[in-house]
């Protein structure tokens, strides 16, 4: 089972969390239990679950044009459509490699709020 929270209510933080933990479930095991949060321990399954998820948004092959990717709205626009993401997710990944500041291009990142939430699950 898979329980994810909307802590950040922002689609970065949101699919990257997704996919970590699908990734300690296909690369750890069922059995295995991982509860993450700001005090968990740097490990090498969490760095795996890690390197899983950026690997599903943005694909091993196109890595290297991000890590180049300059901080400009348009070439990030350009560089999510071509890899099939959100903008968002592209400017998450810049902010985690520190190829942008943490609050540069925020603006293109899609914020929830709880009331959009409520409707979906229902």
């Amino acid at each position: 089972m898979i329980v994810l929270s909307f802590r950040y209510l922002s689609d970065d933080q949101f699919w990257f969390s997704f996919f970590h933990e699908i990734g300690h479930l296909l690369l750890h095991g069922i059995e295995a239990t991982f509860v993450d949060g700001d005090a968990a321990e740097p490990s090498e399954k969490e760095a795996e679950a890690n390197a899983f998820s950026a690997g599903v948004l943005i694909p091993a092959e196109r890595q290297d044009e991000l890590m180049t990717l300059r901080g400009r709205f348009r070439d990030v626009i350009r560089f999510a459509v071509s890899v099939g993401v959100s903008p968002g997710i592209v400017v998450g990944q810049m902010q985690h490699w520190k190829l942008i500041g943490p609050h540069q291009l925020s603006n293109l990142k899609r914020r929830y709020d709880w009331d959009e939430i409520r409707a979906a699950v229902g």
